[in-house]
């Protein structure tokens, strides 16, 4: 297991934490500046019986300092010994979450009041897997904002309980691009059901979340609350806006990832597949995009790619997180 010291809890608050049915589950990188409102928005939610895991991935800032200065029970804080990478961490809050479900929330971003009340009662349906709604964008960048803040409408109509598969017929049929769920925060997933599906997959870094969402989908219902239960703080900083590369690469992954699911139905598969076959087309063209130093680790991830889909085998969650 890969390094890392834990901090937080008592003998006595442990063990009741480790009985709690949700992990809220905050994967934190030099968030000095940002994770006091995260952590507020955290430990003011409504319903109240939580652990809230904190995830520092080898922070320089201080931001582990910073979560020591809250003291609640619920929190508990573990330091990777080295960074894991942006994916790496997500996949590390999934193996040591304790509670059965959980919501993620960036260190920039935070929980409206009533988030885990509202998502948290369906996942009394055995058969939902994962839980999401709307969230409200802060930024400076007006253009994202407005190209960004409504990501569902590719998916509608939308039930309070919808079938994983039908929902990515509808993601196939609108082209299979983008982030019609949305990002971490705002998602609620079954712990064992994610890991099932394979957990996060580095080779996406700017598709990861709808990658594992649309695999975690082919294995049971979608639940969906028409309100916004979160807040994005989109800025320039954002670490999962820092990667760039070959979107049609990672376009690849996520259709691979939905192939190799011997749950999907075949028709979806065909259309995932015809969906690769379009972006291997495209990839010559984002690669020269790319400054020349760039474009070799992206041909290297290309033939990851290829070899990945090649074996025919789904993503294992021992393989995301080792």
């Amino acid at each position: 297991m890969l390094g890392a010291t834990i901090t937080g809890l008592t003998d006595e608050a442990q063990t009741e934490v480790e009985v709690q049915r949700l992990s809220v589950c905050v994967p934190l990188f030099n968030s000095a500046d940002t994770v006091t409102k995260c952590l507020e928005s955290v430990l003011s939610q409504t319903y109240e019986n939580f652990e809230c895991l904190v995830v520092d991935n080898a922070s320089t800032d201080g931001t582990a300092e910073r979560v020591r200065e809250f003291d609640d029970p619920r929190i508990r804080l573990v330091r990777n010994e080295h960074n894991v990478g942006l994916v790496g961490n997500h996949n590390r809050c999934i193996e040591l979450a304790r509670g059965s479900v959980v919501q993620f929330v960036h260190g920039d971003d935070w929980l409206l009041p009533h988030c885990l009340e509202r998502l948290l009662p369906y996942f009394d349906d055995p058969q939902v897997g994962l839980a999401f709604a709307p969230r409200t964008v802060e930024s400076d960048d007006t253009e994202w904002k407005a190209h960004f803040s409504r990501l569902e409408t590719p998916l509608s109509p939308l039930a309070a309980v919808n079938d994983g598969q039908e929902l990515i017929r509808r993601h196939l049929a609108a082209g299979g691009g983008g982030n019609p769920i949305g990002e971490p925060t705002a998602v609620m997933v079954r712990r064992e059901t994610l890991i099932e599906a394979g957990g996060f997959r580095a080779d996406v870094p700017q598709l990861q979340d709808i990658d594992a969402w649309l695999r975690v989908m082919t294995l049971g219902d979608v639940a969906y609350v028409d309100e916004p239960l979160t807040v994005r703080w989109h800025h320039a900083g954002s670490e999962t806006d820092i990667h760039q590369g070959a979107p049609s690469i990672d376009r690849m992954w996520v259709m691979t990832g939905l192939m190799q699911r011997p749950e999907l139905d075949n028709s979806l598969r065909r259309r995932a597949v015809n969906l690769w076959l379009r972006s291997l087309w495209h990839v010559p063209e984002d690669l020269m995009r790319n400054r020349k130093d760039q474009r070799l680790a992206l041909i290297k991830r290309l033939g990851r790619q290829l070899t990945a889909t090649a074996r025919r085998r789904p993503l294992t969650f021992s393989a995301t997180s080792s």
